[in-house]
């Protein structure tokens, strides 16, 4: 069995290599977009919002993927936040990613080239999934129609089969996209399969970046060999997910557990009623003031009892984690 196993993998090791290398190493944050009550795109919250992430450690941003509702937005006003994020953070943030990913290939197609001329360190695309692909053949040719509008660019796919509902062995959609889409680059990890993403790391090792995209489940990936974490709490939990990182690189395993607990413990906060983006939205514009207002419909508004239940809950979260760091410390 084993012997068979080393035979089937072996053809993955020898594969032709990404013609185009991307590596990142630190977070990088999935901003959300602020919102007008009504659900206009407020580009005036972004330069605030970005000088705050800057001075909390974020090192990378992820534009217009799920966390910033890209699949709700138009063509344009995607156009118009990429703009408006790479001309604020160009030169202070070590990579600027564009997700394209979209129903329509010909819209994917048209947001990367943008992201391109624009100036992104990379593009990302999930899939297509209203009519989605459904073997590994069939997501190479979707995913490298986006990538080739933007040949001169690092691609990134994103998989998030929780949302998608396209899942594919990963490790051999790698060599495949390897061998078909010149600038394939890497994966962003939104799926929990920590097993996948180990027998990812094993088979293609550095040649290609793989970030990881689970925030309460930050520390596994740590022990698998993934140093880019691209999060969605990390509008406001960089602090902590520092501490793991660093917890667990000096060898302090139940330091490293304590903060990853406290970090579990957050997002379940968030996912609690499963309104988990409006709540993450909310608690950001609580801890630091800048304006994000409410998602877009379809995502229902957060009642004024229900944000205010939500950061009395959060801040004895915090006060009862920090009580408890302080009796480990004494």
């Amino acid at each position: 069995m084993i012997r068979r196993f080393s035979l089937s993998i072996q053809p993955l090791l020898h594969g032709k290599m990404a013609q185009q290398s991307f590596r990142h190493e630190g977070f990088c944050v999935g901003p959300v977009t602020p919102m007008e009550p009504n659900g206009d795109v407020r580009l005036e919250s972004i330069q605030a919002y970005s000088d705050h992430l800057l001075a909390s450690g974020v090192n990378g941003l992820f534009l217009n993927g799920t966390c910033a509702e890209g699949l709700s937005m138009t063509v344009a006003e995607r156009k118009s936040l990429a703009e408006k994020w790479i001309s604020v953070g160009r030169g202070k943030y070590d990579k600027i990613i564009v997700h394209c990913g979209a129903l329509s290939l010909r819209d994917a197609r048209e947001l990367a080239t943008h992201a391109e001329a624009i100036g992104a360190d990379a593009i990302s695309a999930v899939p297509s999934f209203y009519f989605p692909p459904r073997n590994i053949e069939e997501l190479t040719k979707a995913i490298a129609e986006v990538a080739s509008a933007a040949p001169k660019t690092p691609f990134i796919y994103y998989h998030n089969p929780g949302r998608t509902h396209v899942s594919v062995d990963m490790a051999l959609f790698i060599q495949h996209a390897k061998t078909h889409i010149p600038t394939f680059a890497g994966i962003k990890w939104a799926a929990s399969d920590l097993a996948g993403l180990l027998r990812c790391k094993a088979l293609h090792g550095d040649s290609i970046a793989l970030m990881w995209a689970n925030d309460d489940v930050l520390l596994g990936a740590l022990a698998v060999g993934i140093r880019s974490f691209n999060g969605t709490t990390y509008s406001f939990s960089t602090k902590t997910a520092r501490s793991i990182v660093d917890a667990y690189k000096r060898g302090d395993t139940a330091g490293a557990a304590r903060e990853q607990l406290y970090l579990k413990t957050v997002v379940d906060l968030l996912e609690e009623d499963g309104n988990w983006l409006q709540r993450h939205k909310a608690i950001l514009e609580f801890l630091t003031g800048i304006p994000t207002g409410p998602a877009r419909l379809p995502l229902p508004p957060l009642t004024d009892a229900a944000i205010k239940k939500l950061t009395l809950d959060y801040t004895k979260l915090q006060t009862d984690f920090e009580a408890e760091k302080a009796r480990h410390i004494n």
